[in-house]
């Protein structure tokens, strides 16, 4: 059976569908004004994806290529509407000067990458990093992070994760991608929620007598 049409690969495909539910969320959430996206995590998310996009069509697996490759698109259609809504790219402090550094350091594994293991570990060394600002974000601001958005990414990695296995088998370099965006958003997810209801809580006066 095709590696583009099998069970796997179908989960690979609903996986990138909810990915794109989750995004569409997540601008209309800036487009209103109350999702306020930490731009150095995003480029970093990028240029992570993007590597991981590389280092998959290289060992051969272009369905895994095709997840990475969309998830890198729409990180930049978050880059591009944080830039029209007038975000800067300049880092803001040291963890955002981290993204920065990580996202060369994933375009020059881009450029001319001998290693695949290496360079899924440098996306994933970046993927890691992009998460920290955002994860100071929610923590402080959750109500200006948009929660759906990670919800169906950790969804869509984990159907990436089960449709790349199936595909292709497993192997480090290609299964990573959808791994590690699972993992991270997972977490985002988790934290957003959470301290979102608790601020609510906090915010809720209480009547004595």
């Amino acid at each position: 059976m095709s590696e583009f049409w099998s069970p796997g690969s179908s989960a690979a495909y609903v996986s990138v569908g909810i990915s794109l539910y989750g995004v569409v969320a997540y601008l209309i959430g800036m487009l209103d004004g109350g999702t306020r996206p930490r731009m150095a995590s995003w480029v970093a998310w990028c240029t992570a994806n993007s590597v991981f996009a590389v280092v998959a069509y290289l060992e051969g697996a272009y369905l895994a290529a095709g997840i990475n490759a969309a998830s890198a698109s729409m990180n930049a259609a978050v880059i591009a509407l944080g830039l029209r809504r007038g975000a800067s790219l300049r880092p803001g402090d040291d963890i955002d000067w981290a993204c920065l550094l990580s996202s060369i350091a994933c375009v020059l594994v881009t450029v001319e990458i001998s290693d695949k293991t290496f360079g899924a570990l440098v996306a994933i060394c970046a993927n890691l990093i992009a998460t920290i600002p955002t994860l100071r974000h929610a923590w402080s601001k959750p109500q200006e992070e948009t929660w759906q958005m990670f919800a169906a990414n950790a969804f869509a990695g984990a159907l990436g994760v089960f449709g790349v296995l199936s595909a292709s088998g497993y192997q480090f370099a290609t299964v990573a991608g959808p791994l590690i965006t699972t993992i991270g958003n997972i977490g985002l997810v988790t934290l957003t929620v959470g301290r979102g209801r608790f601020a609510d809580e906090v915010a809720v006066p209480v009547r004595v007598g």
